[in-house]
């Protein structure tokens, strides 16, 4: 195995690795501060358990974080294939960070920060404005927000687009992220309209599976870059 493949199999172990920490993180986090900020009254109870929300949160920093990582350590993969396509999901994977901090993370430590405030005697009532405000951005910025999906769903396309035309992995496992992920953004996209119904969140469930899948698949058995050597392309910019 030469030095080049070495760095591509070692990619390949890290990009999946950071796929389970970006999605079981995720759910760990929510798993601790939920329970208390997702309630009409959180103001009033947040603030009596900072200790594991403040946990909670910093657990789906972590998550956060490991976004724009995997578009950084995947990078000189998609490269082989398409600079353009390479640079363009690295542009998404980044935007999902910054969209997730400065919204999501930031709004649910403000919420945090107005419990303490209605603990210390502030009129609960009179911070209920600010409390739906943060709920309001949240509903758009957050994980199961449109925003934030709409972009989560762009950036997974172009991946599974570009790992499906280089069968850099089984096509299957592509083609089921392909699904999963239009599945998804049709399931967003409707929610604008109509109100859906509260089965509709099991429809997050295939993405999910086949990133879980896909993950295993790097850490396990790599890229295959047979197909590339074969027809003797170089990478194309877009």
């Amino acid at each position: 195995m030469g030095h080049e493949d070495k760095n591509y199999r070692r990619a390949g172990i890290i990009v999946g690795l950071l796929f389970i920490v970006a999605t079981t993180f995720l759910f760990l986090g929510e798993f601790f501060y939920k329970p208390y900020l997702g309630q009409p009254d959180a103001l009033m109870v947040a603030a009596n358990n900072k200790p594991v929300i403040a946990f909670g949160l910093l657990i789906e920093l972590v998550c956060i974080l490991a976004m724009p990582l995997i578009g950084a350590f995947i990078f000189p993969v998609l490269r082989r294939v398409c600079t353009g396509l390479a640079l363009t999901y690295f542009f998404f994977r980044g935007l999902e960070g910054v969209i997730l901090i400065n919204v999501a993370l930031t709004n649910k430590f403000a919420l945090l920060t107005l419990s303490e405030m209605v603990a210390a005697g502030t009129d609960a009532a009179a911070l209920e404005s600010a409390r739906l405000l943060i709920e309001a951005q949240n509903a758009w910025g957050n994980t199961d927000g449109m925003l934030y999906n709409i972009i989560f769903g762009l950036g997974a396309l172009i991946l599974y687009v570009t790992l499906y035309r280089a069968r850099l992995i089984p096509r299957w496992i592509s083609a089921f992220g392909l699904i999963a992920i239009g599945i998804l953004m049709a399931v967003v996209l409707a929610a604008v309209f109509v109100d859906m119904p509260p089965w509709a969140q099991l429809l997050v469930v295939p993405i999910a599976v086949q990133e879980m899948v896909m993950a295993l698949w790097f850490i396990f058995r790599g890229f295959d870059f047979a197909t590339i050597a074969a027809t003797g392309q170089k990478p194309a910019v877009a």
